[in-house]
């Protein structure tokens, strides 16, 4: 990985930091070599988070396209459920970051629309988010424009 990658990618772990941090007391950035980007308590449980930041838009379609996968140079590139909770996507364009649980995540790669990811409100997002797992929903798509996102 090079060294602007890692910015980039660095960049959108302290976003989400910044937005869970909002709800949450307790949230840390992990090491590089970790399965999650983030660790975060929410309601006495810790929960574990992987951070996926693009930054430019795919000029053919006008959508972002997040690759929910471990980096290339890495073998067995699909995460667990025992490795993370919740994916956050985050836009650096528009500073804006759609959260997801990875229990809703059913392909490796999620498409968003522009103008949604353009007016999505983070915070509501990772709330958003955090009820789905609480649910328990493994695979219902979530009710409202969130559905979008596939």
């Amino acid at each position: 990985m090079t060294r602007k990658t890692e910015r980039i990618g660095r960049s959108g772990e302290y976003l989400a930091c910044s937005v869970i941090a909002r709800e949450s007391d307790t949230v840390t950035v992990m090491p590089h070599t970790s399965h999650a980007d983030l660790i975060f308590e929410w309601k006495s449980k810790l929960y574990r988070c992987q951070v996926k930041t693009v930054t430019h838009i795919e000029t053919k379609y006008k959508n972002w396209r997040f690759d929910i996968r471990k980096g290339r140079t890495t073998t067995g590139r699909h995460y667990k459920k025992d490795q993370i909770d919740i994916v956050a996507m985050v836009n650096l364009e528009y500073q804006t970051i759609c959260f997801r649980a990875f229990c809703d995540c059913q392909t490796t790669q999620i498409t968003i629309k522009d103008e949604i990811m353009k007016s999505v409100n983070s915070v509501d997002s990772f709330k958003h988010a955090m009820k789905s797992i609480e649910r328990g929903t493994y695979g219902e798509k979530p009710k409202n424009r969130l559905s979008e996102l596939d």
